[in-house]
């Protein structure tokens, strides 16, 4: 048995709930777009890099208040 295919449906699903509860829009999906097989893990970067950065400001934001 190919233990990807489950794999592939968890992911396709769990994509799916965070879009119907607002977690992600069609900047995520033009985000996809832009990964190929020269860089696979493009998205994950670049959500990483948000994360780190929202972190950032919101520990100067605190510090500021």
């Amino acid at each position: 048995m190919d233990v990807m295919v489950p794999l592939q449906r968890q992911l396709v699903d769990y994509t799916a709930s965070l879009f119907n509860e607002g977690f992600l829009d069609e900047q995520f999906n033009q985000l996809q777009q832009l990964q190929d097989e020269s860089n696979p893990g493009f998205v994950v970067e670049v959500v990483t890099l948000f994360f780190e950065d929202a972190e950032r400001l919101l520990n100067e934001l605190t510090k500021a208040l």
